[in-house]
């Protein structure tokens, strides 16, 4: 084995000689690379044997830097590292050498402990050589390393190393040398602790403590640009470096040396100077340096604020290191450290909250006595401290500050655990905590956005088969905007009501409730957030952060579920009382009322209508509701099922606000419901609502008999058909007809509000019941049966010369009998059996219409109530009867016996919103009369013609001579939009209805100026919509009419004996009317 090894050692001798030798002769860059490459192949033993051989050539080049290129310089470097990195040095001289080299290479010649400006490349290259040629080393070396006559050297490098991490830009290199400077003090690696040359290390790089913790400490605090790889680094070399040589062991040794170098002292001249150099390492110095790094640290500290997680580990690790190996020399650094790592406990990675709880639960239990009572002590009286300034530092500090702040806060109360409720047992704790909290969450009221009037989408939300969240308005808060704030905020009163105790907290913020006006909506906000504290149990990994939590978390359940159901219970009736509840939210509270516009007397109490309040007031007041029902959805998440007892008191105060025409209590209450679904269980709101409903009916149809005093109640029944199903309207049906009723009684008064009632009725029936053109089916269904009969039947497919007889005789025998002539088998043929089975089946018909459906029905009464409001004073009460009529017919379309006589009842005042003087509630009847035209098609033919079409034609001519001169502002007004929809929807009712020849002619006449080019393009569209609808009804008399307009080719007869016919549009190459007509007679050509 040896004779092997040393032949290898030989091959490579062979192959490395001439190569070192004439890079010795012709130091070249190509020789240098040469030789890397020839070092890949050389054996391990053979390097470590030829080491010395291979570093004599890159020696010299080296020894004369200034001759050299940086390049040929930095690969020779690379060479040398490759070298060690696979040998050990033994040699001190050999060492020393190059260690002076490497370090002389990269320092400045003017000014000898700065880095030279070479580039950035060399100066890596030589900081990861100078760590190879240090791991080399053997122990021999090590500790004359440190030797007192070796200490300028290495003075020299330190200074070198930390100039390169303080200055230079590139970010490995920083790094590197930060590296350098651990290998350096042999503080690299996990159990840099255990190093046997730590104690020698420890006395000679005291002397350079105070020049590395100022520079490292620079870099520490410097710009975040540097990156959080160069401040990691930074962090674990300065706490590792002061924990050497601050530790405790290191104290006593170096008095021991003391003491021995003043009983023997050594005559070396030389030795003499190097020890003066040392620092002798007393109680005084120990003390003093103590009191420097104490400003240091607190510096160092403030980075727990870091957002890359991996700083924030090595600051959790950085405390570690100093609580541990300097635990008496550091005492005064010590309560910083602990509220270091107690910020750190709550940390979102749980890599660094596990490192700061176990670091804190080992500190407990190894150096205080007494299950850590003089922790919880140090614990409670910071906590004080803190929530005494936590105050001031939210008004003034900025958002990471306050951030910060509120992280320490949440490390304490998490370490106290249980201990909470003993803390919280102090009066002056328990003020000084509810005062700090109540303070931070300072709501900004200023915000006109809070009274928006925009509702719920009532149509979209209530048909969604199963609840989603609506997604609610953030809170504004005076004193921060981050809502990372907000979140710590969240935490500590979750934390308040998992460890602490439930009755007591909600005892003492009921009383600032009702002892603090301006405060009552911190108030409820912090007691929603104790209430959902409760749901966290002990087993939670993210809470069990207190050094005893493993002894409470042998039970899950921390709080008695009866203590919780009692608190939520007395928490509702305080949230929903008519104080709390009834708050005014309108600047004047005249406005509130649904029916403002018609009467006065809508709201409750007297003070209310003559009261007027200020922004701030009324802002604070809907926020405050939207925290009530933001407390109740938070109940039901808590108690869960539980909650069905509670639910019968509080279901119909949210449907109230569910109701309120502001957008954000509205909003917040559909949430609640939500809340309330998800919490109790139910699959929707509509499910919640059905399972509820007999309470809700019943409440509904008592408020609704003393309506002076709940003036809101319809409002409520509004909402509820709004996000109901089918199944809920049987158990309405005694309520609605109450709503009748009522407002047979309220003619004046309350007509708005109980219109507004029936017109949701009226569609959510149509959303519940939709209609499938029935009428239709049964046409084809009917025409379909009637040929397959005749298919299937061979006498009905007789000749038609014999149809033609029997259409004869049949209608000569119906004459005689017109004119009285009867003879016996007429009067057998009359009175038939036949005649008696069609008899008697329709008299089956008539009891079978008789019995409607409950939704047909309750339409029909509604419609009938129309009658009376059709012509109001009020415009907006006509626009909401119109529609009521408009959805009213589409459910009654499949019943026409009970359709058309109320169309009949109700046209008189119907035509008569053909003349209004309002705009859009004539836009609004034509809308109306399209959809009777689908549905009663020809019986209103002759009242439409009659009625509508003269109002219609007249409306359209003059309009059209105004709309023809406008701009594009015009798209913006009432008779823009009347326009539009006429123009939309007349074809559309000439074809649904049979219009005669004549009436459409003089409707035609009427559009034709709107195919004018100069007209507003929207109504050359619906112009061009209604022709084209015309054409399928009058295809000539339109196709006349539109040549009168423009005339694209002459038209030449098929003989001379006809005329020439000229059109009034013919003769001119294209007008403002050619566009337009060009397309209509292309489409008539199709057809």
């Amino acid at each position: 084995m040896a004779q092997g090894r040393s032949q290898q050692t030989q091959q490579a001798f062979q192959v490395l000689q001439p190569l070192c030798v004439s890079l010795i002769k012709e130091p070249t860059l190509e020789n240098v690379q040469m030789l890397r490459r020839l070092l890949e192949g050389v054996a391990p033993d053979a390097r470590q044997q030829l080491y010395q051989y291979i570093l004599f050539p890159l020696r010299l080049i080296l020894r004369e830097p200034q001759k050299r290129s940086q390049e040929l310089c930095e690969q020779t470097v690379l060479c040398m590292c490759d070298v060690l990195k696979h040998c050990t040095v033994s040699e001190w001289d050999m060492f020393s050498d190059l260690f002076s080299v490497l370090s002389i290479l990269i320092s400045c010649r003017t000014n000898v402990g700065k880095v030279a400006e070479l580039s950035e490349e060399l100066k890596l290259a030589v900081v990861n050589c100078l760590i190879a040629l240090i791991q080399s080393a053997n122990e021999q070396i090590n500790r004359r390393l440190y030797q007192p006559s070796f200490l300028p050297a290495l003075g020299h490098l330190v200074s070198l190393l930390l100039s390169a991490a303080e200055q230079e830009k590139m970010r490995e290199l920083k790094v590197q040398a930060m590296e350098c400077l651990l290998h350096l003090a042999q503080c690299s690696g996990e159990g840099w602790q255990k190093n046997p040359n730590s104690s020698e290390a420890r006395v000679a790089f005291a002397s350079f403590l105070p020049g590395i913790a100022m520079a490292i400490c620079k870099v520490i605090l410097g710009d975040t640009k540097q990156g959080q790889n160069v401040t990691v680094k930074a962090i674990q070399l300065w706490s590792r470096l002061v924990s050497l040589v601050m530790s405790e062991d290191g104290k006593h040794k170096s008095q021991s040396d003391t003491r021995t170098t003043h009983q023997s002292p050594r005559p070396d001249t030389s030795r003499a100077n190097g020890e003066s150099l040392l620092i002798k390492r007393t109680s005084e110095w120990v003390e003093s340096t103590a009191k420097k790094l104490n400003i240091l640290i607190g510096q160092i500290v403030t980075m727990v604020t870091n957002p890359h997680w991996k700083v924030r580990m090595a600051m959790a690790q950085f405390a570690k290191d100093l609580i541990f190996e300097c635990k008496c020399s550091l005492t005064d650094s010590t309560p910083k450290l602990l509220e270091l790592l107690v910020s750190l406990v709550g940390d979102e990675y749980s890599q660094v909250a596990t490192l700061s709880q176990e670091t804190l639960k080992e500190f407990s239990q190894c150096h205080l006595d007494g299950e850590a009572k003089q922790l919880v002590e140090l614990l409670e009286d910071n906590l004080y401290s803190l929530m005494t300034v936590l105050p001031r530092l939210v008004r003034a500090a900025d958002d990471t500050k306050k951030l910060s702040t509120l992280n320490l806060v949440i490390g304490y109360l998490k370490l106290l655990g249980p201990r909470i409720t003993t803390l919280l047992y102090s009066a002056a704790h328990l003020k000084r905590l509810s005062l700090a909290l109540i303070q931070v969450v300072e709501f900004d009221t200023r915000d006109v956005k809070i009274l928006e009037d925009v509702h719920l989408n009532a149509d979209t939300t209530s048909r969604l088969e199963a609840f989603q969240y609506y997604k609610t308005r953030r809170k504004y808060f005076k004193h921060f905007t981050d809502e990372a704030v907000y979140e710590g905020f969240v935490k500590i009163c979750h934390l308040l009501g998992q460890y602490g105790n439930i009755t007591l907290l909600v005892n003492h913020f009921l009383d600032l409730f009702h002892t603090s006006s301006p405060h009552r909506k911190q108030v409820v906000l912090i007691l929603n957030e104790i209430v959902l504290g409760t749901l966290e149990t002990g087993l939670s990994d993210s809470t069990i952060t207190s050094w005893e939590s493993s002894r409470e978390s042998d039970n899950e359940q921390l709080h008695d579920s009866e203590e919780i159901e009692t608190t939520i219970r007395l928490l509702v009736q305080e949230y929903i009382s008519d104080d709390n509840w009834q708050l005014p939210t309108n600047i004047d509270q005249s406005e509130c009322s649904e029916s403002s516009q018609v009467s006065s007397n809508w709201m409750i109490t007297p003070r209310q209508q003559i009261e007027s309040f200020s922004l701030a007031t009324v802002n604070s007041n809907a926020l405050l509701i939207c925290l009530l029902l933001e407390g109740i959805g938070a109940f039901a998440q808590v108690l869960g099922a539980g909650f069905n007892a509670i639910l019968m008191e509080c279901l119909y105060p949210v449907l109230e606000k569910l109701a309120d025409e502001k957008a954000i209590i509205s909003q917040s209450a559909y949430n609640t419901l939500a809340d309330i679904c998800s919490g109790c269980a139910y699959s929707s709101i509509p499910d919640l609502l059905c399972d509820n409903a007999d309470y809700l009916v019943d409440t509904i149809s008592l408020k609704l008999r003393h309506l002076d005093f709940n003036p809101k109640a319809p409002l409520v029944l509004k909402v509820t058909l709004q996000h109901s199903n089918s199944n809920m309207l049987p158990l309405l049906e005694d309520t609605i007809n109450e709503i009748l009723i009522t407002l047979d009684q309220y003619y004046g008064d309350r007509a708005a509000a109980f219109m507004k009632v029936l017109h949701v009725l009226v569609i959510s029936i149509v959303r519940w019941f939709p209609t499938q053109q029935e009428c239709k089916t049964q046409s084809s269904s009917a025409s379909t049966g009637i040929s397959d009969n005749n298919s299937l039947n061979p006498s009905v497919n007789s000749h038609p010369s014999q149809d033609i007889k029997a259409f004869f005789l049949e209608y000569h025998r119906n004459k005689r009998i017109a004119a009285g002539d009867m003879d016996d088998a007429d009067i057998d043929d009359a009175g038939g059996d036949g005649d008696h089975v069609v008899g008697q089946d329709e008299e089956d018909d008539v009891d079978e219409k008789k019995v409607l459906p409950i939704h047909v029905q309750a339409v029909k009464q509604v419609l009938e109530r129309c009658l009376h409001f059709v012509s109001s004073k009020d415009p907006r009460l006509r626009l909401l009867v119109l529609d009521v009529i408009q959805n009213g017919v589409i459910v009654l379309a499949s019943t026409k016996d009970e359709l058309l006589p109320i169309i009949h009842k109700l046209w008189p005042g119907f035509v008569q919103r053909f003349s209004d003087s309002e705009l859009l509630v004539t836009c609004k009847a034509c809308e109306t009369l399209f959809v009777m035209g689908e549905t009663c098609c020809d019986f209103i033919r002759r009242r439409v013609a009659k009625d509508v079409w003269p109002k219609t034609i007249k409306f359209l001519t003059t309009q059209a001579k105004i709309s023809i001169k406008t701009g594009p502002s015009y798209k913006h007004t009432a008779a823009h939009k009347l326009q539009k929809t006429i123009l939309g929807g007349i074809g559309r009712l000439c074809k649904q209805v049979d219009i005669g020849e004549s009436e459409l002619c003089d409707m035609l006449t009427a559009c034709l100026p709107y195919l004018s080019a100069r007209q507003p393009e929207v109504l050359q569209k619906a112009a061009v919509e209604s022709v084209c609808a015309f054409m399928s009804v009058e295809p000539d008399s339109v196709w006349l009419a539109l040549n009168d307009l423009y005339c694209p080719s002459s038209l030449s007869p098929p003989h001379q004996v006809f005329p020439e016919i000229k059109f009034a549009g013919s003769g001119s190459e294209g007008n403002e009317y050619s566009t337009n007509v060009k397309m209509l007679l292309a489409d008539i050509d199709k057809t």
